[in-house]
């Protein structure tokens, strides 16, 4: 192969759900000696070190490695299985993910055709633990990381990007970029995020592409809690503060602050008064409740900065 790649779980207190993404990754197309498995424990007081021990210690004709990351956060933890890996592409899987067998192969190959691509990605699919309930429309999808962007291997349009769970960069975007920001993506229960979004915008900024093939697909597993509006408002708040952390460390935004601030707001009213046209439908209910999580997240974010 013309690259060699190596295939990153960060993992965070999921033992139950760590054993299919790493064995989804030890079952790939590629020959054994074109790939790497690395797994960075996060911070993990379960049971997860065992069951990576289990897998390091069994027989397997791929090179699988681990480390531990103390420092709680997806962006710490990624940043060190930056530093770790030995493949010229580093393929990120999250840990309650499973990969088809041919999605690094797939992933290769579109770096092969287009040399010019800093970051390929493709479909994040759901894999229900429980019944999808009705409330839950499409439009809802990306929230939990769902993403299929249709059946054509191309560059993605200014608006697109690449989600976290199925994601991967060329060596030298880091090399020439930096790394993910520590401030940015999730920390324990926080649901902060942007990660892999801000990178993405450094990538474009440089003047490379995002590379999306429908070829290279994971399949998310949406566990039960994930199911509930609470998690969505969850979300939602998470959101909100990672706007603000975006805002705030960008000179040409922090002037926009003031009227994000105030149109928020009046969004928020405006929807809670709507709502009492509709006082009993439940997708209008979830939405005016993730509205106002994401602004409250917005402000608390603004006022912490300014203490």
């Amino acid at each position: 192969m013309p690259l060699h790649i190596t295939a990153a779980i960060c993992t965070h207190n999921r033992a139950a759900l760590l054993p299919a993404a790493i064995e989804s990754l030890l079952a790939q197309t590629l020959p054994p000696d074109a790939y790497e498995v690395l797994v960075i424990d996060n911070a993990c007081t379960d049971e997860t070190p065992q069951v990576i021990r289990r897998y390091l210690d069994a027989a397997s004709n791929v090179t699988l490695r681990s480390a531990g990351q103390p420092h709680l956060g997806l962006s710490h933890a990624r940043n060190l299985a930056v530093e770790m890996a030995a493949g010229e592409v580093i393929a990120f899987l999250d840990d309650d993910a499973a990969a088809n067998p041919e999605w690094l192969a797939a992933i290769l190959d579109a770096y092969a055709m287009h040399p010019e691509a800093w970051a390929v990605g493709g479909k994040v699919l759901p894999q229900w633990e429980h019944q999808r309930p009705d409330w839950l429309t499409d439009d809802l999808l990306p929230q939990l990381s769902m993403l299929d962007l249709g059946d054509v291997l191309r560059t993605l349009a200014i608006g697109e990007e690449l989600y976290g769970a199925n994601c991967s960069f060329r060596r030298r975007a880091f090399a020439e970029l930096g790394l993910f920001r520590t401030d940015l993506g999730r920390q324990g229960a926080h649901l902060l995020g942007s990660e892999e979004s801000e990178l993405q915008q450094r990538i474009r900024q440089r003047g490379k592409c995002l590379m999306y093939t429908p070829h290279a697909v994971v399949y998310h597993r949406v566990i039960a809690k994930r199911l509930q509006p609470r998690y969505f408002v969850h979300l939602a708040h998470g959101k909100g503060r990672t706007r603000a952390r975006l805002m705030l460390t960008d000179p040409s935004q922090r002037r926009n602050i003031a009227q994000h601030l105030t149109r928020g707001g009046l969004a928020v009213v405006r929807r809670w008064l709507l709502l009492g046209l509709h006082p009993f439908d439940k997708r209008r209910q979830l939405q005016s409740m993730r509205i106002t999580a994401h602004w409250f997240g917005f402000v608390q974010e603004v006022i912490g900065e300014e203490r």
